[in-house]
């Protein structure tokens, strides 16, 4: 680890993980992946640094780890997820129970009830992109517990019995409220359990069975939340289409279209579209804060906004949607990134890729579960855009400077600004404010940047102007003379007749064989006027006395 790395305060889980909903799948999620994360990083500690086994608990990532995992098996316990604990000890492939829950029912699942310990020789799939996918991680900080899993089972059968019950009753009675409530409760039970997909069924069931706004207001909402839970975005674009055409009337959740917002956002994200993203979190009303944090908490609404902004939005559209609009009082949530975006405002952006690429903001951007795949990415969008505001002042700017103030050598800046001017010529610069200009190139012998100036470029456009003016002279001085002739000829009786036989060329030539030329040898126009073909490449040439080279 660099010294600026050891140099970072020390991580507060416990006020990072309060700001969810402590009953919610994001909870536990976002609990499972710092656990992962922090895991890898104490790997990471003793590889690179030679320190003591990979089972050390004494570095704070260790620490960190341990701790996120004891509240995650907390709450697994409270809720009684047993699939999921057994996922975590490497009882089942994590893809595999999530496509058929009964597979966490059996197989290993009898093996770990026999033997008290989870199988550890199993090969296995790691992905690095999803850390929570690593199943035998939990087993060096915590033991396994062999109760667990079959006393959970036993109580989930004997809980889903009575429940299913309850909605055949209310089935055979053909109540709908009961019904609505009676899917709603299996939908609970589904979503503690770990089975977001049966959860999921239950909760778009009971749509059929609201009566009033209010009723499928809260559906809706089940079912963006749910949909979250399992990334699958084109379900949650699809349900908060359908819910803004349909929930209408008495909605009497005043943040509900708020909360479609923000989950329209996370979908954006979640595709890369980061300027719809930026704007959809930009226009969330101030209003909404931790109403939908078993979603979204006001924290990550206040980063994620102020991120993508920085990323995508030109300055007048950032000073009106995030610094100086209704979103501004978000950034007091957020201090390291209220504080990038006024070094952005002022033009300092050295220090605001400071804060961005080093230091505490970039370790908490990285442990953010929807933001860490895309930080990279954006934050090389804000280097560019940086580079490109910072260069617009100036015709010439050198390579050298542009490097210290952005903290990085001359090679690579060359090469990023490299980068910027293959996207000027189609490489898919596509934001506002992404473009170094047309005229911009690099002097790779003295290390500049430079790029036309106003003037050069109207220089250049004169001598265009003064060169076609002269090509037009030239032209219009042939066709007079050819048109003079014309008429002299005409004047004398001299008729110019088609050639009858080869060689023949009437009273104006001397000769069948070619003495002097007649007028015919020019092609005329029948108007009388030199067509412009007759005009060949060298008779087009201009001296220099005419346009002067020099002036561009």
């Amino acid at each position: 680890m660099s010294a600026s790395q050891q140099q970072l305060p020390p991580f507060d889980l416990q006020a990072y993980i309060s700001r969810y909903d402590p009953h919610s799948e994001t909870h536990l999620q976002r609990l499972l992946f710092l656990a992962h994360r922090f895991h890898d990083e104490h790997q990471q500690q003793h590889h690179g640094g030679g320190g003591g086994g990979d089972d050390d608990p004494s570095s704070a990532a260790a620490a960190i780890a341990r701790q996120a995992f004891e509240l995650a098996v907390r709450r697994m316990k409270q809720s009684g997820n047993h699939r999921r604990y057994l996922e975590e000890y490497g009882a089942v492939d994590a893809p595999a129970a999530s496509a058929s829950p009964a597979a966490a029912e059996g197989g290993d699942v009898r093996n770990l009830e026999l033997t008290g310990s989870p199988p550890s020789s199993r090969p296995r799939s790691h992905s690095h992109s999803n850390p929570s996918l690593h199943p035998h991680v939990v087993q060096r900080y915590l033991d396994y517990d062999p109760n667990f899993p079959r006393i959970s089972k036993l109580d989930a059968a004997s809980r889903l019995e009575t429940m299913e019950a309850r909605l055949a009753t209310a089935q055979g009675h053909l109540m709908k409220e009961s019904i609505r409530t009676a899917l709603l409760a299996l939908a609970e039970f589904h979503r503690e359990r770990g089975e977001l997909r049966e959860a999921w069924r239950r909760v778009a069931r009971s749509r059929e069975y609201c009566a009033n706004g209010r009723q499928h207001t809260q559906v809706c909402l089940l079912l963006v939340e749910l949909s979250v839970d399992l990334r699958e975005w084109s379900s949650v674009r699809d349900t908060i289409s359908r819910a803004e055409h349909t929930a209408t009337g008495d909605v009497e959740d005043v943040l509900f279209h708020q909360k479609l917002r923000a989950g329209r956002a996370l979908a954006h994200l979640a595709d890369g579209r980061y300027l719809e993203a930026a704007r959809a979190f930009a226009s969330v009303s101030p209003d909404l804060t931790n109403q939908f944090n078993a979603v979204i908490s006001a924290e990550d609404l206040a980063t994620y906004g102020s991120l993508l902004g920085l990323a995508t939005l030109d300055r007048a559209a950032l000073h009106e949607l995030v610094i100086d609009g209704a979103f501004k009082g978000r950034l007091e949530l957020v201090p390291a990134m209220r504080e990038a975006l006024r070094h952005y405002s002022r033009a300092e952006y050295g220090q605001c890729l400071a804060l961005l690429q080093t230091g505490a903001l970039r370790r908490d951007l990285l442990l953010d579960m929807h933001l860490h795949s895309h930080v990279p990415v954006l934050l090389d969008m804000i280097r560019d855009r940086c580079i490109v505001q910072y260069f617009r002042p100036y015709s010439s700017v050198s390579l050298h400077k542009m490097g210290t103030v952005f903290g990085c050598t001359v090679a690579e800046m060359e090469d990023v600004v490299a980068k910027l001017l293959m996207g000027n010529n189609g490489g898919g610069n596509d934001v506002d404010g992404m473009s170094l200009g047309e005229g911009a190139r690099i002097n790779a012998l003295e290390k500049t940047l430079c790029v036309e100036g106003s003037k050069s470029v109207e220089r250049k456009a004169r001598r265009k102007a003064r060169a076609r003016a002269a090509k037009m002279g030239v032209q219009f001085s042939r066709n007079a003379e050819g048109m003079i002739l014309r008429v002299a000829c005409i004047e004398n009786g001299i008729v110019i007749q088609s050639d009858k036989r080869p060689g023949w060329r009437g009273r104006s030539g001397r000769s069948r064989d070619g003495g002097r030329h007649g007028v015919s040898d020019r092609m005329m126009s029948p108007d009388g006027f030199e067509s412009d073909e007759s005009i060949s490449d060298d008779a087009m040439d201009i001296d220099n006395h005419m346009v002067n080279p020099n002036e561009f």
